[in-house]
């Protein structure tokens, strides 16, 4: 994509380029912290690990411009994105919009740390956070001596136990971490998918539920019919089928609005990943991207439509707040 000879030398690192790193650095400080901080209390078991080493690959599948990321992070190079393949491999716009970087005039701790990277307007940002931090517990984890491995002594054990990963509410500030994970593929039987799926806590009437349904058909956000019934299987946990999303943006936007009412509780997002409840539209793109399998849509995306929300149109917009306010005159005193 880059003429070097025409633009630059390899050893030369742009100051736009050498900001982004710098604020890339400042993220994962806080996001590393938090994992740390729930992490390392345990030692951690092999499912641990090998959960850990399957979201590694999940951000590089759905972002492969990242996969060179974790080499370089791993050789200890200090300007590891700049000596990875990941401004070679990006569009000439994303290459420009991380050039011209402007450095940040705030420092990042855990109490803005959400807000501040919902700020950043760079492709494939929070993402990096995430891989790197993720990147560097695993290194903190081997170097300790912790693998994926079974130990021979533990082998008999597992095979006759079945694992079940808990679900923990997080803030949306933890959210590239936390223990509210999402199951390896194949690994969790489906009925164990459903028997740990959680509550988002609703505290709606019957008259309310009636509401929120037909706002939800009224905007044709999923892409089957949304009963009132199905609606407080969602809300309750129960066992249930994902729900098809015709609009991620105006899905966040919805139970963003619900949790600010407090009709549902403030950690939506990883319930929402923990019970598997919603999946992508299929339209040709996301056939594509993820094949034919259903794709779950992830925590990250849903924060990512968080972000979008601040700066884009949303549709359902008038809908949706008109049914707030209805709402709020049916609430429960």
């Amino acid at each position: 994509m880059i003429d070097w000879e025409e633009n630059t030398v390899s050893t030369d690192v742009f100051n736009g380029f050498r900001e982004v790193a710098k604020s890339i650095g400042n993220f994962v400080r806080i996001n590393y912290s938090a994992a740390l901080a729930t992490e390392t209390a345990l030692n951690p078991a092999p499912e641990d690990i090998a959960l850990l080493n399957g979201k590694i690959l999940d951000i590089i599948r759905h972002n492969p411009p990242l996969a060179s990321i974790p080499r370089y992070l791993k050789d200890k190079r200090e300007d590891y994105l700049w000596y990875s393949d990941f401004y070679d491999e990006v569009t000439k716009e994303v290459y420009h919009s991380y050039r011209t970087f402007n450095k940040l005039d705030i420092k990042i701790t855990p109490a803005n740390y959400t807000e501040e990277l919902a700020k950043i307007d760079l492709p494939y940002f929070a993402e990096i956070v995430n891989l790197v931090s993720l990147e560097r517990l695993r290194l903190n984890y081997q170097k300790r001596g912790f693998t994926d491995k079974v130990r021979p002594e533990k082998e008999e054990y597992t095979k006759n136990t079945q694992t079940v990963v808990e679900n923990k509410d997080i803030t949306d500030a933890d959210f590239n971490f936390g223990t509210a994970t999402v199951p390896i593929p194949n690994s969790t039987p489906e009925s164990e998918r459903i028997k740990n799926k959680r509550s988002y806590e609703p505290k709606l009437t019957a008259k309310q539920y009636t509401l929120l349904s037909s706002c939800i058909e009224a905007i044709r956000l999923f892409r089957n019919k949304i009963t009132v019934p199905r609606l407080r299987k969602l809300l309750n946990g129960k066992p249930s089928d994902p729900l098809q999303v015709t609009n991620q943006k105006s899905l966040v936007y919805l139970f963003d609005q619900l949790r600010e009412k407090r009709f549902i509780k403030d950690t939506w997002v990883s319930v929402a990943e923990g019970n598997k409840d919603f999946i992508s539209f299929r339209t040709e793109g996301n056939e594509l991207r993820y094949g034919s399998n259903p794709h779950f849509i992830t925590m990250q995306q849903l924060l990512n439509s968080r972000s979008r929300n601040r700066r884009e149109a949303i549709h359902g917009f008038i809908e949706i707040d008109e049914m707030m306010e209805q709402l709020e005159k049916y609430r429960e005193k």
